[in-house]
């Protein structure tokens, strides 16, 4: 039997994605549209300051070869990556306000669906939209860049809208009231449809012979920050997106000032 492949590293996925945001952020400028693929999210909208528990699932897109690693920037800091039965899972703080989720040695056949789950109380900015690039590494070498800004890419990141208080998570954008801050922000992504799916959904992680259920769950949690100013209702999908890929770069100047350091 071959050995589980060996990690890439953070050192090695985390440039990509902040390569990949900088080259995204002129087009999410001038160009908005909707997405015909996605990394996706069992949820696409939580209240602020509310404890969540997210699943992502990287769609797959390496023919019949399996996913072996998942890396994920979250804007966020203190966010957590959830164990999955038969990969190994680490959180590293990167840079100000941002955490690397990685989730590496394990085997997510092409026929089976992954949930790689992620714990983090959300901020407190009604209305923000918060992107979570992301690269999904297949075994026979290829490396899927979901980290566009821009919703109508091939390869759009994952993101996450900010409710107010007290809101029931959403599911679908079905979920989130007319008239919610930022709510079309979500609709240059997905559009309405008839249907009203549940705010609380179960996928299941999947790896050679072991598998393990995942649900998202919303709790409260008392906010800790200093109370800021919201988003704007009505504010153009590239304001959110410069805003938070200008995070980004600089977190990827530090890493790539320290590997240089360390060379």
């Amino acid at each position: 039997m071959n050995a589980a492949p060996r990690s890439r590293g953070l050192n090695q996925l985390v440039p990509k994605i902040v390569v990949g945001v900088v080259a995204s952020v002129l087009a999410a400028a001038a160009v908005q549209g909707v997405a015909g693929a996605h990394t996706e999210a069992d949820i696409i909208g939580v209240a602020a300051g509310e404890q969540v528990t997210l699943n992502l699932r990287p769609n797959h897109g390496c023919g019949d070869s399996p996913t072996i690693e998942v890396a994920i920037l979250a804007p966020l800091e203190g966010a957590t990556a959830e164990p999955v039965d038969g990969w190994n899972a680490t959180s590293e703080g990167y840079g100000e306000g941002q955490t690397v989720l990685e989730w590496a040695d394990g085997v997510l056949p092409t026929e089976e669906i992954g949930a790689f789950p992620v714990t983090f109380i959300a901020p407190d900015s009604v209305g923000e939209l918060l992107l979570f690039p992301s690269v999904q590494v297949c075994e026979n070498g290829d490396e899927l860049p979901w980290i566009s800004g821009d919703p109508g890419s091939e390869y759009p990141a994952p993101r996450l809208l900010i409710l107010p208080p007290g809101s029931v998570p959403a599911a679908t954008i079905d979920d989130v009231p007319a008239g919610t801050p930022g709510r079309e922000l979500l609709t240059s992504i997905v559009d309405p449809t008839p249907a009203t799916a549940p705010s609380t959904t179960q996928t299941t992680a999947s790896s050679d012979d072991s598998s393990g259920v995942t649900t998202s769950t919303v709790r409260s949690a008392e906010p800790d920050a200093p109370d800021g100013p919201s988003e704007d209702d009505g504010i153009p999908l590239a304001i959110p997106v410069l805003a938070g890929a200008a995070v980004v770069i600089v977190g990827g100047g530090l890493l790539m000032w320290k590997r240089r350091s360390a060379g």
